[in-house]
């Protein structure tokens, strides 16, 4: 017969006292989180999360073309991007990351990139990307040059940043394709006049799903 079973059963002679019971309880609990705290630590991995902190449109004007896939673009966006690694125990470790800036499904900028880096468990990594450019080539739709004109009668835009690398969980072998997706909406400032409070954004993570990762 174990012992709980004799401190606990009814009408039957306890075995022990009720501060051994108590002592046991407390240890069979503390045993049991430690057995959760590790599982969570070292068994189990979590994507990363990301969210865009803050985002600055200085111009954005576009100059439609016939077809509309002849437009170019001109623009100047600065956005601060906070990359946290959750998990308890394993770092990330991150290839170079690439950024591209899109308006109605058409990407308008792909020049800027993050190095490749080593992201510590349970720490929170920020950059800063900034791009700009005046008569780039951009391929809208229709449906993009009347969105256009919409958003430019108000100075609000919606503008997604996308970053495309890969991962690799410390102690695996496995590299995961990692796509962060940023949806901005940005409204115009002129930087002599006052600045826009910016609303903070959650991304959303796309992972490969597969072992490893």
């Amino acid at each position: 017969m174990a012992f709980w079973e004799g401190c606990w059963e009814k009408r039957r002679d306890c075995e022990c006292g009720w501060t051994t019971c108590a002592i046991w309880t407390a240890a069979i609990a503390v045993v049991g989180g430690l057995i959760v705290l590790l599982i969570f630590a070292f068994a189990l991995v979590f994507p990363p999360k990301a969210t865009a902190d803050d985002a600055v449109l200085l111009r954005f004007a576009v100059s439609p073309g016939s077809p509309p896939a002849n437009s170019t673009a001109s623009y100047n966006v600065t956005a601060t991007l906070s990359l946290r690694n959750p998990n308890l125990y394993r770092g990330i470790s991150y290839d170079p990351v690439a950024a591209a800036f899109s308006f109605n499904g058409s990407r308008f900028d792909e020049s800027a990139t993050v190095p490749a880096f080593y992201h510590r468990p349970r720490k929170t990594a920020t950059f800063h990307l900034t791009v700009g450019g005046a008569g780039r080539p951009v391929k809208l739709t229709a449906a993009g040059v009347s969105a256009f004109r919409a958003e430019n009668a108000t100075g609000k835009f919606d503008v997604e940043m996308r970053l495309d690398t890969a991962m690799q969980y410390k102690g695996r072998k496995t590299k995961c394709p990692l796509v962060v997706i940023c949806p901005l909406q940005l409204q115009l400032v002129d930087p002599e006049v006052a600045a826009t409070a910016f609303q903070r954004t959650k991304c959303t993570i796309l992972r490969a799903k597969k072992s490893g990762c």
